[in-house]
């Protein structure tokens, strides 16, 4: 299985995707309807050399993806390139979706929200949480900063970085590690994630640790990250795909 990273732009969408080269045309219509809203029968696909070439119409397109078996692989698709997908269903009306300008608003003031008993405010105020809760009169400091480490988080190593307090993880390679000016100082572990679940492209309050795609990015605390043999998982891949 051979993954590749492409952007998909629509009508209404756009947005980085990884796919299988062994995908035919009629298997990537039906993983486009979620991401493009646009049935299958209404897609038509367009190949071209970047995403920029689409919105700036720089080039032309280098194909149609219009033979429903063949795959993306024999298509030759390249990484970083775009598929246009436009839209010919009669019903579709552009902007249909995406258009707030007709939308009703419902506003309040500061002082009628303040006035509410519904909120979120009346909330915190009622049971004393947040900005509302009592000051603690016996304060316990957090630890220091680690300034240590286990030796098998190395530049390029692969890794799972711990997230949320069900213990899921986000897959990707580990690219610095060490000493940085983030938070409160000490060891922290940069790393590249496979999927844009990040803040950053490795650069963090103007001095760059690595470079990588915008949201591949993550700084965590050594105890955070699992050094393994982990391979880059294919999120588009549904039930349907596996046996």
């Amino acid at each position: 299985m051979t993954l590749i990273s492409i952007f998909v732009t629509s009508p209404d969408t756009h947005s980085e995707r990884r796919f299988d080269t062994s995908l035919t045309i009629s298997q990537l219509k039906d993983k486009l309807v979620p991401i493009t809203g646009i049935s299958p029968q209404y897609q038509i696909l367009s190949l071209y050399p970047s995403s920029d070439a689409v919105t700036l119409g720089s080039s032309k397109a280098i194909a149609q993806l219009n033979d429903q078996e063949r795959t993306l692989g024999q298509y030759d698709i390249r990484e970083w390139q775009c598929i246009k997908v436009d839209n010919t269903d009669p019903n579709y009306r552009p902007g249909e979706f995406t258009d707030e300008s007709n939308l009703e608003r419902f506003e309040l003031t500061n002082e009628e929200y303040e006035s509410r008993s519904d909120t979120v405010l009346s909330h915190l105020k009622a049971n004393k949480l947040g900005r509302f809760a009592p000051i603690p009169t016996n304060l316990t400091y957090p630890p220091p900063p680690p300034t240590t480490y286990d030796s098998n988080i190395i530049p390029n190593a692969r890794c799972e970085v711990s997230h949320g307090s069900d213990g899921s993880g986000r897959r990707g390679t580990v690219r610095f590690v060490g000493e940085a000016s983030i938070g409160k100082g000490g060891v922290w572990v940069g790393v590249e994630l496979d999927e844009p679940q990040g803040k950053g492209d490795g650069e963090v309050e103007g001095k760059r640790y690595f470079q990588c795609l915008p949201l591949h990015a993550t700084f965590v605390r050594p105890d955070k990250v699992t050094i393994g043999d982990f391979p880059e998982e294919d999120l588009m891949a549904s039930d349907e795909d596996e046996i």
